[in-house]
């Protein structure tokens, strides 16, 4: 089954040309679990489980938002983006080719 959240980060990876989304979803392909590591991080240092929840998706919406003052320039930010969309399904593939 299809993380919903995977298919809404592509979109806002390839359409909004947000580099932030874009790796979101090449890690998610990828398999490694960004927000998840970040919640055992939180935890290890004794962050309450409600927040540790909370504070990855606040970080992850307020460092979308601030990408256009880190890559300003959009022309970048769109080819960042679809590249690293590209190229971890690429990899992704290559991967599952090689594993067989």
């Amino acid at each position: 089954m299809v993380n919903p959240f995977a298919i809404g980060w592509l979109w806002r990876g390839f359409k909004g040309n947000s580099v932030t989304f874009a790796l979101l979803f090449a890690c998610l392909v990828l398999g490694w679990s960004v927000t998840g590591h970040l919640w055992f991080f939180l935890r290890s240092l004794g962050v309450h489980w409600l927040f540790a929840l909370v504070l990855p998706a606040l970080f992850f919406s307020w460092l979308a938002k601030r990408e256009d003052r880190i890559i300003p320039e959009e022309s970048k930010r769109k080819l960042w983006a679809r590249g690293l969309i590209v190229v971890s399904l690429v990899v992704a593939l290559l991967i599952a080719w090689f594993r067989k």
